[in-house]
Parts: structure tokens; C-alpha cells; sequence
């Protein structure tokens, strides 16, 4: 009887057995793997659908990355091709300048050294330029500095091995002798207030006139007779009515100057 039994649930296991393998192994139908599809289904839709979206913003931020970098690398091209050009447009200036001085100084007689400007302080107690030459290329304390044919400009008054410091006509500290060319009547030309020069030590008897030009005199060995410092202007007596003096136009715009010619000498 037990041993019936035992045979009967043998069976009964072999059966169930063949089912399952019949039931996993059908053509038509797989159930557990509808059920599986049933509940995966929309899990893998979620999934799906958040990885196209993240995928679009890794893509949106690279392209932005992208984008900020073409436009750094245009910006950078662009401020260079803007420094070029403003370099070649100051060679050219430059080139134009020396040429027309050049055409200018052939008229005189003088030995000079062309010196493009450096800088400038125009305060009010100092008037001076800094120019690119000194003491390497012969440039000595006290020479005269010119533009055009003979336009004064001022003095060296300071000098290193590559640069130098030119003392200006307004400059206070800076006294010329010079003369009124029309009724060679001689006088001091002088700084005033940092903004003006004027002509000082004319006798009360001269017959001075507005217009007049006033040009170095040649007394003193700094500056060579002939150079035009400008013309006058208002004229008035001094306070103790010994003397007249009167108030300068200058030609030069000193703080547009670029180029100035030093006078080491006759030729």
C-alpha cells in the first residue's frame, strides 16, 4: 500500500513536470512572459522616456559649450585683428609724420635726431615731454627741440641712455631769449601760470604790435637765432611801468605733438 502511494506521487510529480515544461515551451502562448511584458511595460517606458530627455539637455548643454567657445575664439581673433590694424594704421601715421618733418627740416641747416614722444605732464608747475633718444644716440642737456621748418618747442632739460625729458616753451622755469622780428626789439620769452608764455623786458619806447613774430634772438648759445616761438598777443605795461610785456600765440599744440626734432648743431 505504501509503496502504491509512493508510486501514485511519483507520477503525480512527473506529471506536473511534463505540464510545466508543455506549458513554458508553447508556440502560442507564453503567460509569464505577458505578465512580465504587463508590469515591465510601463517601467521601461518611464525609463525610456527620461533617458531621450537627459540625453537631449547633455546634448543642449555641449552645444552651449560649444557655442561659448566659437564665440570666445571670434572675440579673441577679432580684438587681435583690431590690434593689427590699429598698429598698422600707427605705423602709417608715423611714416606720414616722418615724412613731412623730413620734407620740413631740409630747409634748415641744422644737424638734428628725429624722437617720437613717449609722454607728457602738463600740470600746471611743469610743462615737459619724454621723448625715445638720449644720451646713446648723442643727445646732450640743452638742445634745442623743434618741429617743422623751425617751430620751437623747448629744451633738453633732463637726459638718459634712451630717453630724455624736454623742458617746454609755457614751462615756468624755462627762459629764451628772443627777439620781435619786425622791429628787432629783444626781450624774455616765459612761462606763465602753466598755460601761456609771454614776452617780458620790452623797452616802454618799442612800437610793438599784435601780430607781431617773435623768434629766438641767438643771445645765449642755447638756442640759434631764427626759430619761431610765435606771436604776439595782448600787450600791457608791467606794474612798475619801466617795461611792456605782452602775452604769446603760440603755433604749437603741445599736447597733440607725436614728433619733435632735437638740434644737435650746425651742419
Amino acid at each position: 500500500m505504501i509503496k502504491h502511494k509512493k508510486i501514485n506521487n511519483w507520477l503525480i510529480i512527473g506529471l506536473l513536470l511534463i505540464l510545466l515544461i508543455l506549458f513554458f515551451n508553447s508556440k502560442q502562448k507564453k503567460p509569464l512572459q505577458s505578465i512580465s511584458n504587463v508590469v515591465a511595460k510601463p517601467f521601461a517606458r518611464i525609463f525610456s522616456g527620461a533617458g531621450f530627455w537627459l540625453n537631449k539637455k547633455i546634448y543642449f548643454i555641449s552645444s552651449i559649450g560649444e557655442l561659448k567657445n566659437q564665440n570666445e575664439q571670434l572675440f579673441n581673433e577679432n580684438l587681435k585683428l583690431k590690434a593689427e590694424l590699429v598698429g598698422r594704421n600707427e605705423t602709417e601715421n608715423e611714416n606720414r609724420i616722418l615724412r613731412e618733418e623730413i620734407g620740413l627740416m631740409a630747409q634748415n641747416d641744422f644737424e638734428t635726431e628725429a624722437c617720437f614722444i613717449l609722454g607728457q605732464t602738463l600740470s600746471q608747475n611743469r610743462k615737459v615731454i619724454y621723448l625715445d633718444k638720449g644720451s646713446a644716440n648723442g643727445i646732450k642737456k640743452g638742445m634745442p627741440v623743434i618741429i617743422g621748418g623751425g617751430i620751437l618747442v623747448g629744451k633738453t632739460s633732463k637726459i638718459y641712455k634712451t630717453s630724455s625729458e624736454v623742458e617746454l616753451v609755457l614751462d615756468r622755469n624755462n627762459k629764451i631769449n628772443a627777439e620781435v622780428q619786425e622791429i628787432q626789439v629783444k626781450g624774455i620769452v616765459q612761462g606763465e601760470y602753466g598755460t601761456s608764455s609771454t614776452i617780458n623786458m620790452i623797452p616802454q619806447t618799442a612800437e610793438i604790435e599784435s601780430g607781431q613774430t617773435v623768434i629766438t634772438s641767438g643771445l645765449g648759445d642755447v638756442y640759434p637765432r631764427g626759430l619761431l616761438i610765435g606771436y604776439v598777443g595782448r600787450i600791457e605795461m608791467t606794474v612798475d611801468q619801466l617795461f611792456k610785456k605782452a602775452s604769446l600765440e603760440l603755433p604749437v599744440q603741445f599736447k597733440n605733438l607725436r614728433m619733435v626734432w632735437i638740434i644737435k648743431g650746425k651742419k
